[in-house]
């Protein structure tokens, strides 16, 4: 999608980062324009060389941003730059007309930039105080050249068409940013059980393989299944089987530690990964588990046990491989009964 952004800085960034990167490089390259439009405007048409002067900055500016952007892919450095390079123009403008009625309605373009570029918290800070500037600006002008300038009334309503658009925007970025994470969420947990769903917990998987190979340190994966959930849900109907996930989804979350990522693999297995974690580690915390399971009284006072296969990273050459000697191991500890654990043998190379 950001490949025409021509950077692969830019192009691997995800998420709500993507999609702010895209934006700035689209702004950049319409403040672009826009500054050569209005300077050819202002030096053939009404001959305003200092305002030409400005936007010929402004341009500069742009252009500069752009290509440092497409190179380096600094999105915070390259947001804060453009909201500072936009806001003292704006305010030089200001000036330069003498805080003429026009020139007051450049100020409104603000808002939605910094507060998308920025964020709520410093967006707001940003134009709280360039809104104050503007409308003592208005005031002080109105005192020294009554005649001349707008009145007392037009100060107030500057003020509270800038107030207004302080609050509308600060709210829009509020709810913007709201949704965004909730969507996020949604997309990285499984609906049913609250977990992670297959797709983030392959990522996660892949990045911890990763760590482990830098770092060395142990990884262990636990992959469990429900015995005998079919029966559950042919006895009982599939909506208590989905109680049953739910309520066992639970008692995961509840007796992992903080460090360990567990999700929903598929169907009724959940696999759990224990970064810096030995086999002995692993086995605590799935007797931890296998207590919690003895204890909880399930929906319809259902029994429900766990088999669980364990993998230690070795010389696994990548996360599929470990992952599959975790399921081999799942698989013979249903063969030997179920409700047990079994350790996986180490991988050995050709």
């Amino acid at each position: 999608m950001l490949n025409w952004l021509g950077s692969e800085k830019i192009a691997a960034l995800s998420g709500q980062l993507r999609h702010q990167a895209k934006m700035v490089h689209v702004l950049l390259i319409v403040m672009a324009i826009y500054f050569a439009v209005l300077c050819a405007l202002n030096l053939f048409v009404f001959g305003d060389f200092d305002i030409a002067a400005l936007d010929i900055a402004g341009l500069a500016g742009a252009i500069y941003l752009l290509v440092y952007f497409r190179r380096t892919a600094n999105l915070k450095v390259t947001s804060w730059s453009v909201v500072l390079i936009l806001t003292g123009i704006l305010l030089m403008f200001i000036h330069i007309t003498s805080g003429m009625a026009y020139s007051i309605i450049w100020v409104t373009v603000l808002p939605p930039i910094s507060f998308f570029l920025l964020g709520r918290q410093s967006g707001a800070w940003v134009c709280a105080i360039v809104f104050c500037y503007v409308v003592a600006f208005f005031y002080f002008q109105t005192q020294s050249a009554p005649a001349s300038t707008p009145g007392m009334a037009s100060v107030l309503n500057i003020a509270e068409v800038l107030l207004a658009h302080w609050f509308l925007f600060r709210f829009y970025e509020r709810s913007r940013s709201d949704a965004y994470a909730e969507l996020e969420r949604l997309s990285e947990t499984d609906k049913l059980t609250g977990l992670y769903n297959r797709r983030q917990l392959d990522m996660l998987l892949t990045k911890e393989f990763n760590m482990y190979q830098r770092s060395q340190h142990p990884l262990t994966l636990v992959l469990c299944d429900i015995d005998h959930f079919k029966r559950i849900n042919d006895k009982f109907g599939h909506l208590t089987g989905d109680i049953i996930l739910q309520e066992i989804a639970e008692t995961l979350r509840l007796n992992m530690r903080s460090t360990d990522m567990c999700g929903r693999w598929g169907g009724e297995e959940f696999l759990v990964i224990c970064p810096d974690t030995t086999s002995e580690g692993a086995i605590a915390i799935v007797n931890k588990l296998r207590d919690a399971l003895t204890q909880k009284l399930f929906a319809k006072d259902i029994k429900v046990t766990l088999s669980f296969g364990i993998a230690t990273s070795a010389s696994d050459t990548d996360a599929e491989q470990q992952l599959r000697r975790a399921d081999n191991a799942l698989y013979e500890a249903k063969r030997r009964g179920r409700n047990c654990y079994v350790i996986a043998a180490e991988h050995r190379g050709a």
